[in-house]
């Protein structure tokens, strides 16, 4: 067992059923000002969040309902646990001719989004719940398997592995879900083209094991995660009961809650580190920028980021840009050191957070940007059934 969670129980339980009407539409995981500190207009504070997190084109319903689901969970999406990604789908519908006779069909490409959320926000609510219940809450190892049945402690091939197994402890009774690799590897691509996605393809063994992870932790507490999907599973969208393969949407959105978090907390572990806030305002000489950009390549490498493009996703979403830069030193001196005090904030914890955070921001980032440009041509329904991970929260 690797983790043990044992408290009694409290007479109070908001922390795991927050009001879900505390707070108006549009301010979601974005707590009350107290008088006083209120800003001036409100609604330009409201909006700038709403643009922070890549929502500013969503609708009032759709706001409410990425609100509640916050609300309910008790996951933040300013600390990379939940996020609401909208994806251009094709819909069809059928409308009456204009000469009135009969009726025509009609396609249109609507977004509908849908709310995603990441191991780290499993985890820490897992925890919190446990606590709050006063239920024992323990979870194993993971286990992976190939086609012969047998499970293994470590997966040493190549090949990724045929399915991955986890179990969660509630109270002593074992929730354990395997998770099987064709049923939850993330896709991109179209035609001969299409395959696993960048992340899937470098770290098989740990995106099926995290997929695992999730489903167990759901069946230990369906009341309060059920129904939501973890980023790292592949996700059907499930229409009139049809599935429609997913448009994405432009790599605009890509920012979304990653921008809030661009600036963490200093951090001490950078060769040559400023001393204070003015100091971040000194222009670098070469020899300085050299140092600090070396030091963000040591932590790239640390996090298992070291393909070039990848490294150009994670400074995109991390200084607020619209699209990958054409250089990984393509950015000015306050940037670079913004990205690497976030880069080592996230290794002062472990080597693991900060992987799974860059892995998180990269598959964020697959999601949102189109495969090709085969994508503006009209979907093809495709057979499938809805993951396992429970139902999507789209609204049209």
């Amino acid at each position: 067992m690797t983790e043990t969670t044992t408290k009694t129980a409290t007479t109070e339980t908001a922390d795991i059923w927050p009001d879900p009407t505390a707070q108006r539409a549009g301010e979601i995981a974005v707590a009350q000002p107290q008088p006083g500190a209120v800003p001036e207009d409100f609604a330009e504070f409201n909006l700038a969040v709403r643009r922070m997190l890549g929502l500013e084109d969503a609708s009032e319903g759709e706001m409410q309902l990425f609100h509640h689901i916050c609300q309910r969970s008790g996951l933040d999406p300013f600390a990379k646990e939940i996020y609401m990604i909208g994806r251009n789908t094709q819909v069809a519908s059928y409308e009456p001719n204009p000469s009135g006779d009969g009726q025509r069909k009609v396609v249109r490409w609507v977004t509908k989004y849908t709310t995603q959320v990441s191991i780290l926000g499993f985890r820490r609510r897992a925890r919190e719940i446990a606590t709050a219940l006063g239920v024992e809450y323990e979870s194993s190892e993971p286990l992976w398997c190939g086609d012969d049945g047998e499970w293994r402690e470590v997966w040493p091939e190549k090949k990724a592995p045929t399915a991955a197994k986890f179990v969660v402890f509630r109270d002593g009774k074992p929730n354990t879900f395997v998770a099987h690799y064709d049923e939850f590897v993330q896709e991109s691509g179209t035609g001969n083209d299409r395959g696993p996605n960048s992340m899937w393809q470098k770290m098989p063994r740990n995106q099926l094991r995290k997929c695992a992870e999730a489903n167990a932790i759901q069946m230990a507490f369906p009341d309060q995660l059920g129904g939501l999907i973890l980023e790292d599973a592949a996700q059907p969208t499930v229409i009139d009961g049809e599935v429609v393969e997913e448009r994405k949407t432009p790599p605009q959105r890509a920012k979304g809650a990653s921008a809030l978090r661009e600036r963490a907390a200093a951090a001490s572990a950078a060769p040559e580190q400023p001393a204070s806030a003015a100091d971040d305002d000194k222009p670098m000489s070469a020899s300085a920028r050299q140092k600090w950009l070396n030091r963000m390549f040591q932590l790239f490498a640390a996090g298992k980021t070291t393909e070039p493009e990848e490294q150009r996703i994670v400074i995109a979403v991390l200084t607020g840009a619209d699209k990958m830069p054409e250089h990984r030193d393509e950015m000015t001196d306050a940037q670079l050191r913004d990205i690497v005090k976030t880069l080592n904030d996230w290794q002062k914890d472990s080597d693991d957070l900060l992987s799974d955070s860059l892995g998180d921001i990269l598959c964020a980032w697959d999601a949102k940007e189109p495969d090709s440009a085969e994508d503006t041509a009209p979907a093809a329904d495709v057979d499938g059934e809805q993951g396992e991970l429970g139902l999507e929260s789209d609204q049209s």
